[in-house]
């Protein structure tokens, strides 16, 4: 490692240990999910370093959950901000993109609440806007009737031009994933091909975090349309054509019989822990959910192990800025589990925590 490149993430890494010592512990979200109600969840959040922008607004009873969705939604922008500020050359321009990312998963969220006609306060706990003009954007699209409409609401040039070019298909086969592997293809194809502008020692350390993504997104959609029970050609079409291992197991699996000859084929490949879990999650929940949730737990593992890895680069702040979505997505989930009643254990089932 150079000199240089030690200097250029210095200042970074500052911030990111920073920030990283304000993030929610293990015991603050047992404390959360074992809140009574709403009040508890909101008074136990005022204790973290939430507090401080808690403060700020009228939560008094009964509360405007808009306004805590906004305050939530505040600490991940200023996040953004405060490391891309940082940041400077190929790595700013790289971190631009990665929290474009961020937007592209919001739409994913709106295609699924849309088709599957889920409330639209529901479907926000598991947005994360990074503007307000953007928040509006998805409240908007979460009005639509169908995913025609919604599609022909999308405003984000690179979105609208991967949503319109993948219709016909959807047009054909009628279900979501086709849509949503589109947006996929198009942001992660472009995090992929900038990693080459990146330095090396940065090149080194964020092809694993983004590969593995990658890789988990093409086996996720493998097992959803062994679900849908989707012919091996159409599958074969919805693969994103990037892999960063067991690139030969994954496509012997489109060819698969069912779910359960995709896990064999992947036991025996270098995703066989990722295979594990998701056996595991399958045995103990018969549904596609359950896998998800394994699979994005997995993930969430191998970013968590690059922040708290060898410093120095760029999967250090990237890390981070995933690890600070997935504690607001979590916060949301218990909030609206909360309002709804549900029982702590479901709540936690929901969660990712690292």
């Amino acid at each position: 490692m150079s000199v240089l490149t030690a200097s250029q993430y210095a200042q970074i890494n500052a911030k990111v240990r920073a920030l990283k010592s304000k993030m929610l512990t293990v015991g603050d979200y047992e404390r959360l999910v074992q809140a009574n109600n709403i009040d508890d969840v909101i008074r136990l959040l005022s204790t973290t370093p939430y507090g401080e922008k808690i403060a700020q607004v009228d939560l008094r009873p009964p509360f405007d959950l808009d306004s805590l969705d906004k305050i939530l939604n505040e600490d991940l922008i200023k996040s953004f901000d405060l490391l891309i500020g940082a940041a400077s050359g190929a790595a700013k321009h790289y971190l631009k993109l990665y929290k474009e990312k961020f937007y592209f998963d919001n739409l994913k969220v709106v295609l699924n609440a849309v088709h599957n006609k889920i409330p639209k306060q529901k479907a926000m706990q598991y947005i994360l806007s990074l503007s307000p003009e953007e928040d509006e954007s998805l409240k908007t699209l979460l009005d639509s009737q169908n995913l025609y409409q919604v599609v022909d609401q999308v405003r984000n040039r690179k979105a609208k031009e991967a949503l319109t070019a993948a219709l016909p298909q959807f047009d054909n086969i009628k279900v979501p994933i086709v849509l949503e592997n589109a947006l996929d293809a198009k942001i992660f194809g472009e995090l992929w091909r900038n990693i080459s502008r990146l330095s090396q020692s940065d090149r080194i350390n964020i092809k694993p975090i983004i590969g593995t993504k990658i890789d988990v997104i093409n086996i996720l959609t493998i097992m959803r349309c062994k679900f849908l029970k989707l012919r091996p050609e159409i599958i074969d079409q919805l693969i994103l054509p990037v892999f960063y291992k067991a690139e030969q197991a994954i496509r012997e699996s489109i060819g698969a019989q069912n779910l359960e000859a995709v896990l064999n084929i992947l036991s025996l490949s270098d995703h066989r822990y990722l295979a594990y879990r998701a056996r595991e999650a399958y045995e103990h929940e018969k549904s596609i959910f359950s896998i998800e949730h394994a699979l994005n737990e997995y993930y969430i593992q191998i970013v968590y192990s690059t922040l708290i890895g060898f410093p120095f680069h760029i999967g250090v702040p990237i890390s981070y800025l995933e690890l600070k979505g997935q504690e607001i997505r979590n916060i949301k989930i218990i909030i609206v589990g909360k309002v709804e009643a549900v029982e702590p254990s479901k709540i936690r089932d929901l969660l990712i925590i690292f």
